[in-house]
């Protein structure tokens, strides 16, 4: 079962390209995606989250919708800045169990 948005997200953009794919396990190629496809998923990411993905690591092991959901997530944690990630961070430590259940309830 998929439950990761973007991982929610890679499995509709899969379906919008026509590929069959239904779960977070399904790979790339077996759902009957091609070169081409691959490359307009790539847009299609650039699009959607404003990151390349590194085209050497779709090709290292399996290219399953949560592998590409994780260089997704990979890729934006490698353009946020020390910073503003420290911040992030320093506002999640300070939230309570209950006030982080409601934010990420809010994030679905």
């Amino acid at each position: 079962m998929t439950t990761d948005s973007t991982e929610i997200a890679v499995l509709r953009m899969w379906t919008e390209l026509g590929l069959h794919a239904d779960s977070a396990d399904d790979d790339f190629f077996e759902a009957g995606g091609q070169s081409l496809t691959l490359v307009r998923f790539l847009a299609r990411v650039q699009e959607a989250y404003g990151v390349e993905l590194p085209v050497d690591r779709l090709f290292d092991a399996d290219l399953t919708v949560a592998a590409a959901a994780r260089l997704i997530t990979e890729a934006q944690l490698a353009m946020t800045d020390d910073d503003e990630l420290a911040a992030v961070l320093a506002t999640v430590e300070g939230l309570s169990d209950d006030e982080l259940a409601a934010l990420l309830a809010e994030a679905d």
